[in-house]
């Protein structure tokens, strides 16, 4: 199954990270290729802490980031999990892309009991490749009304919700062990 929830800065779509069926449907879906790898949001700080390679005093600089974030860096645990094959099936189809993992850290309460339920999550703006964000409730289903009536996909929102238009996450990772930061896209 796929869901839509709210974030802190548009509607994302996002699937579990076991769930290799619907990683392949979010593409699908969004018409997105496979040249794009998906971004992977995470509970708290502490996961990121146990998992990646990040120091102490860089998650004390994503803690006080004062913009919304995607951060980029090893996570030797996921990239074990994308690169899983066996005889039968390759699992990710584009798993080379996963050379960094993009991080996302929930923020909002929904966000982490999912993640809590289901480990990390994949996750994508729900707008479809090369159109504009969805920044309410009303937005998503007009989308994604095939696919809210075919039980495809779930929206986890008000009915009412409107998000705030900001611009989106900025897009970084860190130049080796240092607090200096190299920008993909900075909003």
């Amino acid at each position: 199954m796929l869901y839509l929830i709210p974030t802190d800065t548009c509607f994302w779509l996002w699937c579990s990270i076991d769930d290799v069926e619907w990683y392949e449907k979010i593409y699908k879906i969004k018409k997105r290729g496979f040249d794009k790898p998906l971004a992977i949001m995470v509970r708290d700080f502490n996961w990121l802490k146990k998992h990646t390679t990040l120091t102490s005093e860089q998650i004390t600089f994503l803690k006080e980031y004062e913009r919304p974030f995607t951060v980029l860096t090893d996570c030797d645990s996921v990239s074990l999990w994308l690169n899983y094959e066996s005889e039968e099936e390759i699992w990710f189809r584009n798993k080379d892309l996963y050379k960094k993992i993009a991080f996302r850290v929930a923020h909002s309460d929904t966000q982490r009991d999912l993640i809590k339920k289901t480990w990390p999550i994949f996750l994508t703006s729900a707008n479809f490749s090369w159109e504009k964000e969805l920044y309410s409730t009303k937005e998503v289903k007009e989308r994604f009304d095939y696919y809210i009536k075919s039980n495809q996909v779930e929206i986890l929102a008000d009915n009412r919700l409107v998000l705030p238009h900001v611009v989106p996450s900025d897009i970084f990772e860190f130049v080796w062990d240092s607090l200096e930061v190299e920008y993909l896209r900075k909003g």
